[in-house]
């Protein structure tokens, strides 16, 4: 999934959200959506957070048993090589890391159940104990750890996507995106990284994508009723009462991008918005919606309504 096709998800969504709400304003519709924006840099910073804490963790663990009243040679000198993966430290010091998890009050402290649950699944996985019993380890052995962790063990597990919709319900669409993210943060650490290191990967591009956004929601919001017209003269023969509300949201959302959008090509936005809607509306709905939206697309060019700027664009 790209950022982009994210942000449509939510500019539906929250249209959608709002059909149902009386007097809904503009205002509040583009607040919720940098809202839900900023929710899914959120979560990118909860899953890394996740990861130090399994560590920290570890460390707790040992600290408590060095300070038993009867420590065993194995409790006072520990193996260390976990809790001092280097990889661990380059997350946790990094400057940007340290200044939006203090800033946003993104926090595991509410839920210690779920990092005890994580830690004892990954002392008890065969490739942590391999791990732990080779002789030496170079820096790419614990890269391999903390990505094989969360690519085969985190992210396979049911209970981590429970507690992150319990976190924020809207999650659900956003895993996609801002996981595969998660893998490229940690695929690209290098053992030369220092706090002040270029670490941490945008969810979304700042000012295209928080503008794409914006635009999308407004010229779809204020051209609502213009568009729907435009598709009710294109539905004459299907039975106007079995077309879903999303259904035409979804139409009148992607009308409303190919007027406004000169730099996305008509293709993009089609096979955008059909896929779209695989996914949030009914088993034939792509079908549907792929058919109305070639004959309006054919109208619209012919009212000079679409109008597409730049190389390979000009039709």
């Amino acid at each position: 999934m790209t950022s982009r096709r994210l942000i449509r998800i939510k500019v539906l969504q929250l249209l959608y959200a709002y059909s149902k709400k009386e007097n809904a304003t503009l205002a509040e519709i583009e607040r919720d959506i940098l809202q839900s924006m900023k929710k899914s840099t959120d979560l990118y910073y909860e899953t890394l957070l996740l990861l130090t804490e399994v560590r920290r963790k570890a460390f707790l663990k040992i600290d408590a048993a060095r300070n038993h009243l009867v420590a065993s040679e194995e409790d006072l000198h520990p193996n260390m090589r976990f809790v001092e993966n280097p990889v661990f430290d380059i997350i946790e010091k990094n400057r940007k890391f340290r200044f939006y998890i203090n800033n946003n009050l993104i926090s595991w402290e509410n839920s210690p159940e779920t990092i005890l649950y994580f830690y004892n699944k990954f002392i008890g996985w065969e490739k942590y104990r391999q791990y732990m019993s080779r002789p030496e380890v170079t820096f790419a052995d614990h890269k391999q750890l903390l990505l094989d962790f969360f690519s085969e063990i985190l992210i396979q597990d049911d209970l981590f996507f429970q507690t992150m919709e319990e976190k924020n319900i809207y999650w659900n669409d956003d895993f996609e995106l801002v996981l595969s993210v998660v893998y490229k943060t940690l695929w690209h650490i290098q053992e030369d990284m220092d706090e002040e290191s270029e670490l941490l990967y945008p969810i979304y591009k700042q000012v295209e994508d928080t503008e794409f956004a914006r635009t999308l929601m407004r010229k779809t919001f204020l051209g609502y009723e213009q568009n729907i017209a435009t598709i009710n003269e294109y539905i004459q023969n299907w039975e106007i009462e079995r077309i879903s509300e999303m259904d035409r949201l979804i139409m009148a959302c992607a009308i409303a991008e190919l007027k406004n959008f000169p730099t996305i090509p008509i293709k993009v936005t089609l096979d955008e918005y059909i896929e779209i809607s695989k996914t949030y509306s009914s088993p034939k709905s792509s079908s549907f919606i792929n058919g109305v939206l070639d004959k309006i697309v054919k109208r619209l060019k012919e009212n000079n309504e679409i109008i597409k700027k730049g190389r390979g664009l000009i039709e």
